[in-house]
């Protein structure tokens, strides 16, 4: 950005991508649709200012699989927010590199993103807006009003900081907004929500009590539907109109009613001071209601609410949003600890920044926004579309791979499979060279042999090793090793297993040697050692000893074949 700015601008807007990530990986298991496996018994906790892993549910009704989260691991609002963030490093083309890069690809890699953020996003893949189409899905599109805008919309509030007034940021958060979402519930509530973002970046000192509620019910920007109406996409508002039966000027004023109301209700307990209930506003600003909980407008009034209640004692207002019951605990923690991040910077929340999923990468992108604007060259590089199902197929088979489908660089990918009844789904953790941490599930079913690979012409590409072969004496006890004692995701039938989608287990005829410590070793991570560790004292697996760089958690044991298999917990996450 240019022009004036805050002195502090740097560390309040770390504030506010940190914040957001944080509230995310605090609030997500508690969120009333977070599937934790458990149910209700494993939502509740007692409220702290620390991280906890859990695990999730994932897939769909008939292909569902656990999905282990880290302590600190964030879901898909933090995902959204760097994709926008992305996208507005890319200038005056931020607009295309959303619809035609970031949207397109986030699916591979999302973490709980809702119903309609995933639609729209694969009508982008498709090359087409979602308001274009089959008419039932137009009609959900123009249906969508949940908060999926409000929670990624953040980075044009830093963008268009310098601005002397807020139009434009108000016609980028509407452009923005309906490449996922038609109803102004979702449009407007983003909008009031950048506003506050952008109110609270651009205020001198600490902020008084009750200061963002206030200022937001005095714009009169965001009531105005010419500002809307004129940042929609040519035959939106056509389309609106045709979807809805009503026009999109009125369906904008009825809403910024409904805005006015719960910023009225929140400005009245704010008046009550001391003897304000928190529960009792929330709950009249629709936060317990299930059929309205996710609306943008009511997460944006309630992140507002609960981020001036606690202007003076921060962590007091993200505990609240992230261990609420029966509430969106991820999004509402999310767009509540951002406000205070843009407020207070990262000091009040200094002991989780570093337990947080990509700490660098939200440090980078920060420093990023508020940078001077990259070059021209820098923000018009070629980006080369990549067929998503060519590469989640190749990165399948050779376990590597160089580029994300964005274009971005991968500096590592590990591999590992996940539990589910009825597939065999193998996760693969790409670490890129900006720090952003992406997982990609891929899920075969069970039995189907990993498909090949789509054949390039000849000489177009140098050859490489796409499969390693060892025999083994017993399929089904190698089987039950890998599969029942380690806890892989084993794939093939007869005579062959994978174990990775390049790892071949043969079995072979004729007996092999007696089986000793062979030269062979494999390396098999897990987010849960202690499982596997229990597995191996209950199977009477062989244990060797740990050698001098092992660490705790980890464990060398013998396969049926005689290899020695190192078992490694996931970095970042040793057993205890």
């Amino acid at each position: 950005m240019t022009g004036p700015r805050p002195a502090d601008l740097l560390d309040r807007t770390r504030g506010l991508l940190f914040g957001a990530a944080v509230g995310d990986a605090l609030g997500w298991p508690q969120e009333q649709r977070s599937a934790i496996v458990g149910g209700q018994a494993s939502r509740s906790t007692t409220p702290g200012l620390a991280f906890r892993p859990w695990v999730r549910w994932a897939g769909g009704q008939y292909s569902r699989y656990r999905d282990p989260v880290g302590a600190g691991e964030y879901s898909d609002d933090t995902q959204l927010l760097l994709a926008t963030a992305r996208a507005c490093l890319h200038g005056d083309d931020w607009l295309s590199r959303l619809t035609e890069v970031e949207l397109p690809a986030w699916p591979l890699y999302q973490r709980g993103g809702g119903r309609a953020v995933l639609s729209a996003c694969r009508s982008w893949q498709a090359g087409t807006p979602p308001w274009h189409g089959q008419r039932t899905k137009i009609g959900a599109y123009f249906n969508a009003g949940a908060n999926g805008v409000a929670m990624r919309i953040a980075p044009h509030a830093v963008h268009t900081l310098a601005d002397g007034s807020p139009e434009r940021l108000i016609a980028r958060v509407v452009a923005d907004g309906v490449l996922t979402h038609g109803h102004p519930r979702a449009l407007l509530g983003a909008v009031v929500y950048a506003l506050a973002a952008r109110h609270t970046l651009r205020r001198e000192g600490t902020g008084a009590y009750g200061d963002v509620v206030l200022a937001v019910s005095d714009m009169p920007q965001w009531r105005d539907p010419t500002l809307a109406r004129a940042a929609l996409p040519e035959g939106w508002s056509a389309a609106f109109a045709d979807a809805t039966g009503a026009s999109f000027t009125t369906a904008w004023t009825d809403t910024a009613r409904e805005m006015d109301e719960l910023l009225a209700a929140a400005r009245t307990s704010l008046a009550r001071a001391g003897l304000a209930d928190d529960a009792q506003t929330l709950a009249a600003l629709g936060c317990f209601d299930a059929k309205r909980n996710g609306a943008g407008t009511v997460s944006a009034a309630a992140a507002c609410y609960l981020a001036a209640r606690a202007s003076v004692r921060p962590s007091t207002g993200l505990l609240r949003a992230a261990f609420l019951d029966r509430a969106d605990t991820d999004t509402l923690a999310s767009m509540t600890a951002a406000l205070l991040g843009a407020l207070h910077g990262t000091d009040w929340i200094a002991p989780l920044l570093r337990e947080v999923q990509d700490e660098g990468c939200l440090a980078r992108t920060a420093a990023a926004l508020v940078g001077p604007p990259p070059a021209a060259e820098a923000t018009e590089k070629a980006y080369q579309e990549v067929d998503r199902t060519h590469w989640l197929a190749s990165l399948a088979e050779k376990g590597s791979t160089e580029r994300f489908v964005d274009g971005r660089t991968v500096a590592q990918v590990r591999h590992y499979g996940l539990d589910s009844r009825s597939q065999d789904v193998t996760r693969f953790v790409l670490t890129l060279n900006d720090g952003q941490s992406l997982y990609v599930d891929r899920a075969v079913k069970r039995g189907v042999p990993p498909a090949p690979v789509r054949q390039e012409p000849p000489g177009a590409l140098p050859a490489s090793v796409t499969r390693m072969a060892i025999h083994v004496r017993d399929l089904a006890e190698t089987r039950k090793f890998y599969g029942e004692v380690l806890g892989l995701a084993v794939q093939g039938s007869g005579s062959v297993l994978y174990v990775t989608p390049w790892l071949a287990l043969l079995e072979m005829s004729d007996p092999l040697d007696t089986p000793t410590a062979g030269p062979l070793q494999f390396t098999v991570q897990t987010s849960d050692p202690a499982r596997i560790t229990a597995m191996v004292k209950q199977h009477n697996v062989r244990v060797t000893p740990p050698g001098p760089r092992d660490i705790p958690g980890s464990l060398r044991v013998i396969d049926p074949d005689g290899h020695e298999v190192l078992v490694w917990p996931v970095e970042g996450r040793p057993a205890a």
